[in-house]
């Protein structure tokens, strides 16, 4: 049967879904490319058509394309009044993204991701990260200590010390807001695991409410990151907003696109946010049409093969 456009993907052997855009970039001349916590931009003069980066630095711009949130673009443009989150105003929800790397076989066959609106646990989605790829988990000759058991308590004697795998992984996603309070007093779990956000402990406990693990099963690494823009939530008057605040901003050669940066749950997947970008820019350089932006309905009926990259004199 057809169970939607993500039914099959492809996905990069090694290095997670960063590995795309890391290819993406090797495209991009390096002259152009910095990063780092020093490339964070600290304020925009929209006037001067200056953006001002943490060490100081300062690029003078003709058009510039963000993707920095739109409530932080509406203050650095001083206009912070645009993106208030009232009532009917711009909401999100943060993230918290936790690994646990485990010792042995998966016991849960070709799965890659299951949804979980239970009470049972913090997570709404889990995925099983190792059947991605291969590389996403060391390989089985890796010796590694266990850190803790499955339901976080010590590790036994017999256990100690640093033995061979398999190994497999999952990658659970615990959504937080104003409606839906997470968690995060430390807390320290047993064996030399150490010391992690409460959210972490309630994502191993639901784990074993849910099956996916048990207590007896070996935790080797453990993984927490907390992502304050995590989805741009949508509500009634999102669209008043965007209505006023991206003409504002491009009518100061200001295009903010991408996730947070046009703030459209819609089209807010990693497909979408390139084509926004690729949009932006033809819309920039010749007027295009933006269709991810403008028409998000028509852009997701369909599978979009339009748009082909080739290098500069290779057509």
């Amino acid at each position: 049967g057809n169970w939607g456009p993500n039914a099959i993907f492809r996905f990069p052997k090694e290095g997670g879904t960063g590995a795309i855009w890391k290819g993406v970039g090797k495209l991009l001349p390096k002259d152009k490319q910095s990063y780092g916590p020093n490339m964070e931009v600290v304020s925009v003069d929209k006037d001067g058509q200056i953006v001002t980066l943490k060490d100081g630095s300062k690029i003078k711009y003709k058009a510039l394309l963000s993707t920095i949130p739109l409530d932080i673009m509406c203050k650095f443009t001083g206009r912070p009044e645009l993106s208030h989150n009232t009532t009917d105003g711009l909401f999100h929800s943060s993230s918290h993204i936790i690994g646990l790397g485990i010792r042995g076989e998966c016991p849960h066959g070709l799965k890659c991701w299951l949804y979980f609106p239970e009470d049972n646990c913090p997570f709404y989605r889990v995925t099983i990260f190792s059947n991605y790829a291969e590389k996403n988990c060391p390989e089985s000759s890796k010796k590694l200590p266990t850190l803790c058991m499955g339901d976080g308590s010590d590790v036994p004697d017999n256990l100690k010390g640093d033995r061979e795998g398999p190994w497999w992984s999952l990658m659970f996603e615990v959504s937080e807001s104003e409606k839906k309070f997470v968690k995060q007093d430390p807390v320290t779990l047993g064996g030399s695991a150490g010391t992690w956000p409460d959210v972490v402990r309630d994502t191993i406990q639901g784990a074993i409410n849910t099956k996916l693990t048990d207590a007896g099963c070996e935790i080797v690494s453990i993984y927490h990151r907390r992502l304050f823009y995590g989805y741009p939530t949508p509500s009634v008057g999102r669209n008043d907003v965007l209505d006023e605040a991206l003409p504002y901003l491009k009518n100061h050669n200001i295009w903010n696109r991408g996730r947070f940066g046009s703030w459209k749950y819609e089209v807010a997947n990693q497909d979408h946010s390139c084509m926004l970008g690729v949009e932006a820019i033809d819309n920039i350089v010749s007027g295009a049409r933006e269709m991810t932006l403008e028409y998000p309905d028509i852009v997701n009926k369909k599978k979009n093969m339009d748009l082909l990259y080739s290098k500069k004199g290779s057509l």
